[in-house]
């Protein structure tokens, strides 16, 4: 779902997204990005409204997707240390086992 969705917004020109939904924004930004953006407008035969729709639609996704895997790794890093303690737990009990048994089959000898 989140492909096709990432596919949708960055490729729309449905109704849902009409124009006449747009604002108009007045933004300032260096001559040298400037150029670069023309160049890029100009290689993607689009125009700098389009343009810088898309790349800000793309940012927007992008940055809920580092949201997402940072809160993911954050999880992942709990349950390692909540894992970890039960191993631990769990080891010592077994370790404790092994030497009674270990014990037994020296007296046994």
């Amino acid at each position: 779902m989140v492909k096709l969705l990432i596919k949708h917004e960055l490729r729309c020109n449905c109704e849902v997204c009409d124009l006449a939904d747009n604002k108009k924004i007045l933004i300032s930004i260096p001559e040298n990005l400037l150029r670069e953006l023309d160049n890029a407008v100009k290689e993607e035969g689009t125009n700098r409204s389009d343009f810088i729709r898309k790349s800000i639609r793309f940012y927007l996704i992008e940055k809920r997707k580092l949201e997402i895997r940072n809160k993911m790794k954050a999880g992942y890093l709990e349950m390692s240390n909540i894992n970890k303690s039960i191993t631990e737990e769990y080891s010592e009990g077994d370790y404790e086992d092994f030497l009674s048994y270990e014990t037994k089959l020296i007296g046994s000898e």
